[in-house]
């Protein structure tokens, strides 16, 4: 009776991932087979990757992430481990900074970089590389550190009692434990920092440029259409084929707000100052953007704030604000109220008797492995045409933010949803529930946590997207990050105060969402 009613459940469910396909072929799949079939044809391929400045754009692209991730990785592990393996005071105040460095919208990251770094920094790949090991550190704390929570004192003790030395026991005892998911946070870091685009916007200066910088580039300012899509196509071929090799052959690992703390162990000086020099790295370009916004030039001053709030006038400077936080917020909310239950649905299609169809968990994870800045061209061409004419209507926004969210969604769930015993579920059928109150009674109380890191993901996320955005955004319905960009983007001291004021109102509305998800205790 019970396996009869569980077969049922299964077909049943696997009509949840309609859902996730539609949005994925929306706002990825059609775009950019449309972008790959109607413009490439009449492109001349060869001259395009034969331009210096595209081949200069293609190895930066690949140098810069290269050493952003093993920076990220070989400075995560070791703050994943203190901060998995330690308790010391501030400790959990340290987890939600680095929470939230990674939910910051990268123009904001680049703005606070900017502020902390001499000016002489701020158009160099040492530069980049720190913005990216601070946006991405947050990856391997949350993918590894679910692993190493797991991880036994008796087990270190067992190795250390058998005569293995510190070096011996982190190399076949510790590391061998967390391998998959630190490959896992490897790729997705690297995958951030090749298609990184708000960050290079901003500290790469005119000098330096990724391959998302040059297709701008060419379809916005060059107006080289043709050109610009021969570059995304390659990109989105190489990190799909990359990312869709990879999701064969590793599972998908939690990537959750909360890290605890498995051992009472009191750090010693070494731990304490690799913490305190960690704390110092995160705290001082947000505190530099902060003084930054109350400064324009050498003096003290609220102007930047005054104009951005509309309090003062500035001559060729206009900012709504208020309006640009209305749309952002709208935008957030829609997005979530999307990207949440689609993503949902779509674990619950994906596991099958604790097992993840690949071929499914691939198309959910599609929209991570493609630059956003490609999606957004993509749609900018694919809904031109009857009879999608819709290019310039602001719901694309909000569904392709959802789009961009969902795997994140389906990264914090799928997990947990597989590691419901089920046993639990079979207990319940028996008693006479119903698949609809054991999964309203049973496991959504299981999934409340992860529930709770979807909706913060993807609000976060919608917030700060500004790859696609910067192509389908309108006048009138612009985002603060791309408020953010445009005040950047002009000459002077009050548009960059106002820029640095934008960018410190936008890490506040984020840090009060990641705040909201993390304020309860940890264990």
């Amino acid at each position: 009776m019970v396996s009869h009613s569980s077969s049922v459940i299964v077909r049943h469910v696997r009509l949840l991932a309609t859902p996730a396909t539609i949005l994925v072929l929306v706002a990825a799949v059609i775009p950019l087979v449309v972008l790959s079939t109607t413009v490439v044809r009449s492109a001349d391929i060869i001259s395009i990757w034969q331009n210096p400045a595209v081949q200069k754009a293609l190895v930066f692209s690949l140098w810069q992430a290269l050493l952003s991730t093993i920076f990220t990785i070989l400075v995560g592990l070791i703050a994943t481990w203190y901060l998995t393996r330690y308790q010391f005071r501030g400790r959990q105040a340290l987890i939600t900074l680095i929470t939230v460095s990674f939910v910051l919208p990268t123009v904001t990251v680049g703005a606070a970089f900017i502020a902390v770094l001499p000016s002489w920094l701020h158009h160099s790949t040492f530069a980049i590389v720190l913005a990216h090991l601070f946006f991405n550190i947050s990856i391997v704390v949350r993918t590894v550190g679910p692993r190493w929570n797991s991880m036994s004192d008796q087990l270190i003790d067992s190795a250390r009692t058998l005569g293995a030395t510190p070096l011996q026991t982190w190399r076949h005892v510790i590391m061998p434990l967390g391998k998959s998911a630190i490959y896992s946070s490897a790729a997705l870091t690297f995958f951030m920092c090749f298609t990184s685009y708000g960050i290079v916007t901003i500290l790469g200066g005119p000098g330096l440029a990724t391959l998302d910088i040059e297709i701008y580039r060419r379809a916005v300012q060059l107006g080289d259409l043709s050109g610009a899509t021969v570059l995304a196509v390659a990109q989105m071929l190489f990190i799909t084929i990359a990312s869709l090799i990879w999701s064969r052959s590793r599972s998908v690992e939690l990537m959750t707000f909360r890290v605890a703390a498995v051992s009472q162990h009191k750090p010693a000086v070494v731990p304490k100052l690799f913490i305190g020099a960690l704390t110092i790295f995160f705290l001082a370009p947000l505190l530099a953007l902060s003084i930054a916004s109350i400064r324009t030039g050498q003096n003290w001053s609220f102007s930047g704030w005054k104009v951005l709030l509309g309090i003062q006038n500035q001559r060729g400077l206009q900012v709504d604000i208020w309006q640009a936080l209305l749309t952002s917020g709208k935008y957030a909310l829609i997005a979530s109220c999307i990207a949440l239950p689609t993503g949902v649905a779509a674990t619950y299609a994906f596991s099958k008797n604790g097992s993840t169809n690949g071929r499914w968990s691939s198309l959910a994870i599609l929209p991570l492995s493609i630059s956003p800045v490609v999606v957004g061209l993509a749609i900018l061409v694919t809904y031109d045409f009857a009879p999608f004419e819709f290019r310039s209507s602001w719901f694309l926004i909000p569904i392709v933010h959802a789009a961009i969210a969902m795997p994140f969604v389906v990264r914090a769930t799928l997990p947990v949803v597989q590691g419901i015993p089920p046993d639990l579920r079979s207990a319940a059928a028996t008693l006479g529930a119903s698949p609809w109150r054991r999964f309203c009674f049973i496991e959504i109380p299981l999934l409340r946590p992860a529930i709770t890191t979807g909706i913060a993901f993807s609000m976060a996320i919608s917030l700060g997207e500004f790859g696609a955005t910067s192509f389908l955004t309108r006048r009138e319905s612009q985002t603060l990050p791309i408020v953010i960009a445009d005040l950047f983007g002009k000459a002077g001291v009050i548009p960059r105060a106002s820029g640095m004021a934008a960018s410190l109102l936008l890490v506040i509305v984020t840090g009060i969402i990641v705040l909201s998800v993390d304020r309860k205790p940890h264990v």
